[in-house]
């Protein structure tokens, strides 16, 4: 599989995907943050505070067992995908499984630029030898629901009022891919 994959999106503007390096902390943190109004979306809370110690979480991350992925263009980054290894890859129960996040700025949603990243993590998952891919989605995020059931993802679970934003509970569904 080619790292460095290229591609236009609907409205012809070319999208690079391509593994994150430390100096694309400050980019990620940006378009992270570019969503926090939407947090039945996204739980800021679980990101880097500030892009050096992103940078520093990207630099020591194991690349053969998880895949941090960006999208390059419009002028910077526009969207990121994690891919991890289950349990950090402490437990050989689970070392199988990858769990996979994924978010795109506001202005890059609907262009096809989502479902590319989730077939490159797929096709990286395949070629480092994990089994499953697991995400788990805000029931209010209908268009990523969307986009992980049309890359064939099928509902798992679902976790009732998992989450409490403001005065609303958000359920999560929790959505897997067998690799085989």
């Amino acid at each position: 599989m080619e790292e460095v994959q290229k591609f236009l999106v609907k409205d012809g503007e070319e999208i690079a995907l391509r593994p994150a390096v430390p100096g694309d902390s400050g980019g990620i943190i940006s378009a992270l943050r570019s969503a926090s109004p939407e947090r039945s979306y996204v739980l800021m809370e679980q990101y880097g505070k500030n892009a050096e110690t992103e940078g520093e979480y990207i630099r020591d991350m194991d690349a053969q067992k998880n895949l941090f992925l960006v999208a390059v263009g419009r002028g910077g980054i526009v969207g990121s995908l994690a891919a991890l290894q289950a349990d950090g890859g402490h437990r050989p129960e689970t070392a199988h499984v990858l769990n996979i996040g994924l978010h795109l700025v506001e202005s890059s949603r609907g262009l096809g630029i989502g479902s590319r990243m989730v077939q490159y993590a797929i096709e990286w998952a395949r070629e480092h030898g994990f089994k499953k891919m697991e995400a788990s989605i805000f029931t209010t995020n209908k268009r990523s629901l969307n986009l992980f059931r049309k890359a064939g993802f099928t509902e798992e679970c679902m976790k009732l009022k998992k989450f409490r934003i403001g005065r609303d509970y958000i359920d999560e569904a929790c959505v897997g891919k067998w690799l085989e």
